[in-house]
């Protein structure tokens, strides 16, 4: 019985036979082996970014096999013996073809194609490496003021604290370099395989400008001073503008002899603030005396080296009539930059014939505004309302002419617009405006004062009572609150840590602590019927105590430290 297998063709008296069969002495038999043949396949691809031509080559093999000897048996199973011969699936003329072909002519690595040609195994081969482009260097514009006006860490509670030296802002005089706008730097271009120009991105360009107390150079590249004042800064995407707030000194006290101060930049007051007055700030308030009865309310820090007395101050914000404002100027900014895009492409594209609009853009404009922008209109409206709302003397310069030009170009005469510019114009004055209307509340806005009464502070930033310390008034803080001295009655409301000299009184007035899971509350002395909530885990003080630190584990458990610990771990928030 002979048993053939794959490879081989076994043939008993001329006929072929596929399955087990028997055969004598008296039968013809031939056993061939087959060779099999597996054809090789290549390829020349170019990269995405045209910078390698790639070959990808999968050889052609042919499968040799023989016989071995066997030994005899009544049932011989016949085997085979296998051997690849392998064989490069190209030649260099075919591969010198399919560059010509594919146009590929720069940076053709010979070698690396004499190695393709030959090889004989799958793989991926680069045989052509273009040049790069080299990206430029974006511009900038470096400030060459602290962009930072932040009250500095005060005394210790044994050093005197001299407020003159303690508490100074940022400032220039007139004549200083405020910003130097360094030009982008173009990248060199670069060459694909093809031969091709590779075109470098164009590096980021920014644009230097003034608001009120600076001026630009003739070559517009660097911002100077034109006046004594604190300088600062904004960015609105590529646009960089800088300022010099003035500052107002007010000799004396402010009252119903000098009226309420409302001033852009900085006010010093020599004197204090009386009953009924108002002052309200764009930058920084010093106060040399106290504020009793009064409204203090600063973009900036205040500093207050007296007594807040039955009062409100506030530090940092936006004025409520221009967060009002924010969601109109947005939708305006956006709207006429989108509009300019859509103008631009509508311009470009081969079907449009430039003869139909000798007269000017209008008519698209007109038609935008019947169709994908017909908000826009409307939005105009509402600002021009919102603007001729605006408290008296609080209307920016420039404000009234934008939304003249915005009304007119959107409202009551859209076929007038002549060109594209005109549009681009507005949209860039928008996004200044949005800029403007936007600035968020500066996260270093401090309220410093020497002790607090009957009043309301808040802060953007850290409040820190530096004297003997508040009493029945409300604090609320964007990050830390420091009182030196004493806290009785009220409420403390941080984003940060609390330290408290001596918190409640021994008469049992209702003093509480209210911070964040993050926090660190640090009491002197407290005292019963004072609370303290940290992350919303509340400790109530029965008696009084000294020397306490509370604070959240990773767990979330409130922590603490001179608190006996049982009473801790009985607070209900913290049974398991």
């Amino acid at each position: 019985m002979v048993v053939p297998c794959p490879g081989v063709r076994l043939i008993v008296n001329g006929r072929e036979c596929t399955q087990p069969t028997p055969v004598s002495m008296k039968d013809t038999v031939r056993v061939e082996t087959v060779e099999e043949r597996r054809e090789g396949s290549w390829s020349v691809s170019v990269s995405s970014d045209g910078l390698q031509a790639i070959l990808r080559t999968r050889p052609a093999v042919v499968v040799h096999r023989e016989l071995p000897d066997l030994p005899p048996a009544r049932v011989l199973q016949l085997k085979v013996v296998e051997r690849e011969e392998r064989f490069p699936p190209l030649t260099k003329d075919e591969l010198l073809r399919e560059l010509s072909r594919l146009g590929i002519n720069h940076g053709v690595d010979w070698e690396a194609c004499s190695r393709g040609v030959a090889s004989c195994v799958e793989e991926e081969v680069v045989i052509a490496r273009g040049i790069p482009a080299e990206p430029g260097k974006d511009g900038r514009v470096e400030l060459l003021f602290s962009s930072i006006s932040k009250v500095p860490v005060l005394a210790e509670e044994d050093e005197a604290v001299d407020f003159r030296e303690r508490y100074v802002f940022t400032s220039v005089e007139a004549g200083d370099v405020l910003a130097v706008k360094h030009p982008p730097e173009p990248g060199r271009p670069g060459t694909s395989v093809k031969g091709e120009v590779i075109v470098p991105p164009s590096p980021r360009d920014f644009i230097l400008s003034v608001g009120e107390g600076a001026v630009l150079t003739r070559d517009g590249e660097r911002a100077v001073a034109a006046r004594a004042g604190r300088p600062v800064a904004s960015r609105w995407r590529d646009l960089v503008r800088v300022s010099v707030l003035p500052e107002l000194v007010h000799a004396g006290d402010v009252d119903l002899a000098s009226g309420n101060i409302v001033f852009k930049g900085d006010i010093l007051i020599a004197g204090n603030v009386a009953e009924g007055m108002v002052v309200e700030a764009g930058g920084n308030v010093r106060v040399g005396g106290l504020v009793s009865g009064a409204r203090v309310q600063a973009t900036g820090s205040v500093v207050i080296r007296m007594n807040i007395l039955s009062s409100v101050v506030i530090a940092g914000g936006v004025p409520a009539f221009l967060q009002g404002m924010l969601p109109q100027v947005h939708t305006l900014a956006t709207g006429l930059q989108e509009m300019t895009m859509a103008i631009r492409q509508l311009l470009g594209h081969p079907a449009f014939k430039q003869g139909d609009l000798k007269g000017g853009i209008g008519p698209l404009v007109r038609l935008l505004l019947e169709g994908k922008f017909h908000h826009l209109p409307a939005t105009a409206s509402t600002f021009k309302k919102q603007v001729k709302n605006m408290p008296p003397g609080m209307v920016a310069e420039g404000l009234e002419e934008f939304v003249r030009e915005v009304e007119r170009a959107l409202v009551r005469s859209p076929l007038a617009v002549r060109d594209l510019q005109e549009l681009e114009t507005l949209a860039r004055r928008a996004g200044e405006w949005e800029q403007a209307f936007a600035s968020p509340p500066s996260a270093e806005s401090d309220v410093v004062a020497s002790s607090i009464h009957n009043s309301t502070v808040i802060a953007t930033g850290d409040v820190r009572v530096v004297g003997s310390g508040c009493y029945n008034s409300r604090i609320h803080a964007g990050k830390k609150v420091t009182v030196s001295g004493v806290f009785r009655g009220g409420e403390i409301q941080a984003g940060g840590d609390v330290h408290v000299g001596e918190l409640g009184s021994r008469g049992g007035a209702t003093t509480r602590v209210v911070t964040g899971p993050a926090a660190v509350v640090t009491v002197g002395c407290a005292f019963e019927n004072a609370s303290i909530v940290v992350g919303g885990l509340v400790y109530r003080f029965n008696r009084e105590e000294k020397g306490i630190r509370l604070w959240l584990d990773k767990e979330g458990n409130l922590r603490s430290k001179g608190i006996p610990a049982w009473e801790i771990a009985d607070l209900p928030q913290n049974r398991r």
